[in-house]
């Protein structure tokens, strides 16, 4: 089921044939597939709310930043701060929580806090996800709820048909649910609105950040249909930190980069600035207050967009961010690579641009280039959408677990002796090995993906 559900989001069937299956299975496939064309119906209209939020900065889902003030007892279950529940329904308890599907199999595992009188009660879910969940249509296909109203905008929560609960996707493999009793069903926006995803993340899409004010915590990303990789920090007052990172051509050069902002969110008062001794542009918008943008190297760019923030604070910010070296002989575009091959040398690390995504890729040979080993990261936004699969191969892919890393091998032809595997540790990255058959699980073991 898994496979075939991965082939379906790469592209690699096509939904109009039928699938060869137990009818089970090929009940919980349509169930899928029907996801995906709801997801296809209203790509325009997620379009238009993307660029929405992009103009406004973190105008995400209420059920993703909290409006209200920290308080320092409030309790916490998994990374996750509540900071509010109704009075008078006392401690809370914490219990294991999970989701089974329609067939009864369980589709999430996590915890949960449980606050209850009588028969009023809260119930806080967390759960980390293996899979990368990117809205509230892969909540949907998930086929946790039974008869649920479908959300309008891809960010917003998938409910239940009484309304008493609401899950959506607070980052790429974090969902969060709220559930209340009928008669709290009045405090379920309020309860979702004051939950808080504590800290913030020292590295994201392959960067260091280093300096984020105080006060600040990551509140997810905007959307995920962009061109950008993105990451949102907000804060009280009104305060957002949004970090986009753009891989690819339209990172190729500075101006290629200024150039990359959606048309309705043009760039004003733009002016020459720096940062860390490079080439940058300083500006602002309407409604997402200052910018900075600038090429960490061609083929990434970054763009950080700060609100009721000072300029010296966004500067600070943006100085903070670093690149992640590559220069040494045993990584590849910060990730690390240690495997045990006699007689392998290390050559150069090689880069390529595409729309939407860049390529590192480093060649390991052997005597006379035999037992060639070639290690590839790929970033960007447009990592594991069908363009990017077609560039990586035109052949059968079946979905296979190496080393513990649930991916895909490429068809490469019975006459050849290596294989390539790819597997997507994160959003927007991938990692491709090509190497003997003999040696491939080793070396994709050696290899430090997040």
């Amino acid at each position: 089921m898994r496979a075939i559900e991965e082939r379906l989001r790469r592209g690699m069937i096509d939904a109009a044939r039928p699938v060869q299956a137990a009818p089970e299975l090929a009940v919980r496939v349509t169930a899928r597939v029907a996801v995906r064309r709801r997801r296809r119906r209203i790509a325009a209209g997620v379009a238009t709310a993307v660029a929405a939020v992009l103009i406004a900065v973190g105008l995400v889902s209420p059920y993703v930043v909290t409006r209200y003030d920290p308080v320092v007892t409030s309790p916490e279950v998994e990374g996750v701060r509540v900071q509010y529940i109704p009075k008078g329904l006392g401690a809370p308890r914490r219990l294991r929580a999970q989701e089974t599907d329609q067939a009864g199999q369980i589709r999430l595992r996590g915890e949960a806090l449980r606050w209850q009188a009588g028969g009023a009660f809260v119930q806080v879910s967390v759960y980390r996800t293996d899979e990368i969940m990117r809205d509230g249509m892969d909540i949907l296909s998930l086929n946790v709820f039974r008869n649920p109203i479908e959300p309008r905008r891809g960010g917003d929560p998938v409910l239940s048909a009484d309304g008493t609960a609401g899950m959506w996707v607070a980052d790429h493999r974090l969902l969060l649910k709220v559930t209340v009793s009928a008669d709290l069903k009045g405090e379920r926006d309020r309860i979702a609105g004051g939950l808080r995803v504590t800290g913030w993340a020292s590295a994201f899409a392959g960067l260091g950040i280093t300096y984020m004010p105080a006060g600040m915590w990551i509140a997810g990303t905007s959307d995920t249909y962009g061109a950008a990789l993105n990451r949102l920090w907000q804060g009280e007052s009104g305060r957002r930190v949004l970090v986009e990172v753009v891989y690819g051509r339209d990172a190729a050069t500075l101006e290629k980069l200024r150039a990359a902002v959606p048309p309705e969110e043009p760039l004003t008062e733009v002016r020459p600035a720096s940062v860390h001794d490079l080439s940058a542009y300083a500006g602002a918008t309407k409604q997402a207050g200052r910018v900075m943008l600038w090429l960490v190297k061609p083929g990434i760019g970054v763009r950080v967009r700060a609100d009721h923030l000072p300029e010296n604070e966004l500067r600070r910010i943006a100085e903070g961010i670093q690149a992640t070296p590559e220069g040494r002989s045993q990584s590849v575009d910060g990730i690390g690579v240690s495997f045990d091959v006699p007689n392998l040398r290390p050559g150069p690390v090689r880069t390529t641009l595409a729309t939407g995504w860049r390529t590192a890729t480093r060649r390991w040979t052997g005597r006379n280039d035999q037992d060639t080993v070639t290690v590839s990261v790929q970033r960007g936004a447009r990592v594991s959408s069908q363009d990017w699969w077609s560039s990586l191969s035109s052949g059968e892919a079946k979905p296979t677990t190496i080393a513990g890393r649930a991916g895909n091998l490429l068809d490469r032809g019975a006459s050849t002796t290596t294989r390539t595997f790819v597997w997507t540790p994160e959003f927007g990255l991938a990692i491709v090995v090509t190497a003997p058959a003999g040696d491939l699980r080793r070396i994709v073991k050696g290899i430090a993906a997040p």
